[in-house]
């Protein structure tokens, strides 16, 4: 999450330090003694500012700022456009946040987070599009492919894939999303 004008350097300090442990790391990995000593604060700090590590957690994430999903234009090929928008090298960024933020939807604050992004981002706005009475449905099912492609995709190594590879998966996968979007 980007630090706002009014917070301080301390806080803005134990943000970056957060941010980056929870993507390296995971939520159940990191400690609050370990990003306080990332960030050279007191513990006391941490919870100063955030009140607690849950809510550290889904104030530094920021999903809402990566995710921008292609549902504008045709929605014939939407499943292919979110299929290669999620593949794309330049939202390697946007995997590893919500990677984070799967691995650690077992804490309600964080899963009430993740739904309303999904829901706000992705399957508002989709199912809007949708035909049939089932759309709002088939639109959270949409979510929950594009899921597991970015967990698919970084555990066997996508990053490294060739431009010819990721362009092949974004259309076999797109098609499989493409048949929830327009059945």
């Amino acid at each position: 999450m980007a630090a706002a004008a009014t917070e301080t350097p301390t806080k803005q300090a134990i943000a970056h330090a957060a941010r980056e442990l929870f993507e390296a790391k995971g939520y159940a990995a990191v400690s609050i003694r370990e990003i306080a000593a990332a960030a050279g604060v007191d513990p006391a700090l941490v919870i100063r500012h955030y009140h607690s590590k849950d809510e550290l957690f889904v104030r530094v994430i920021g999903f809402d700022e990566h995710f921008a999903p292609h549902l504008d234009g045709p929605l014939e090929t939407v499943g292919e456009r979110l299929a290669a928008y999620l593949l794309d090298p330049a939202h390697t960024h946007l995997r590893q946040t919500f990677r984070a933020l799967v691995r650690a939807s077992d804490h309600e604050i964080v899963r009430v987070e993740l739904d309303g992004s999904m829901s706000r981002l992705l399957v508002k706005k989709l199912s809007e599009r949708m035909q049939g009475e089932d759309a709002l449905v088939r639109a959270w099912l949409v979510s929950a492919q594009l899921v597991g492609l970015i967990h698919s995709w970084d555990a066997v190594g996508g990053d490294s894939a060739t431009p010819e590879n990721r362009a092949r998966v974004a259309r076999l996968y797109g098609a499989a999303i493409q048949q929830l979007i327009t059945p």
